[in-house]
């Protein structure tokens, strides 16, 4: 959680966000072992982010499987219970993520993925992106362009 005195500058932004070397600023989930451009990749796709987040929210010796995961998010997205989702909706998401988002999270050791179980796990650095996306999400307007 960022501390009130961290929480803005006269910018809008958090402090945590502006000024100073990153030996100095920290955001508040700590350390992230990837380039900034990696990082701003990761998290640019909304599907990739929804896997961040579900996968940050599991005990860290839990894992999902990839068609649980599926049917969450598409239920998210089409803002309908998980138990609704129909099979294209589900396969739609679990495509996206068997070809691309999980490929590129497992690379970057956000999250551990065995594409032979479809079991999804904790990586290297889940929780410091969740936290990241975190407070993007509570910095910026939703309703915003």
């Amino acid at each position: 959680m960022v501390s009130d005195n961290a929480a803005g500058s006269s910018s809008g932004a958090p402090g945590w966000a502006v000024g100073g070397t990153a030996d100095d600023v920290e955001h508040p989930g700590g350390s992230i072992p990837l380039s900034t451009g990696t990082v701003c990749e990761l998290i640019s796709n909304a599907r990739r982010r929804a896997v961040i987040e579900h996968v940050a929210a599991l005990d860290t010796e839990e894992g999902v499987g990839m068609g649980d995961l599926a049917r969450t998010i598409a239920g998210e997205e089409h803002d309908i219970p998980p138990a609704t989702v129909s099979a294209e909706q589900r396969k739609t998401v679990y495509v996206s993520l068997l070809q691309n988002h999980l490929p590129k999270l497992d690379a970057a050791n956000v999250v551990a993925w065995n594409d032979r179980s479809g079991m999804v796990a904790h990586g290297e650095c889940v929780d410091e992106l969740a936290a990241l996306v975190e407070s993007i999400d509570r910095a910026c307007d939703p309703d915003g362009v």
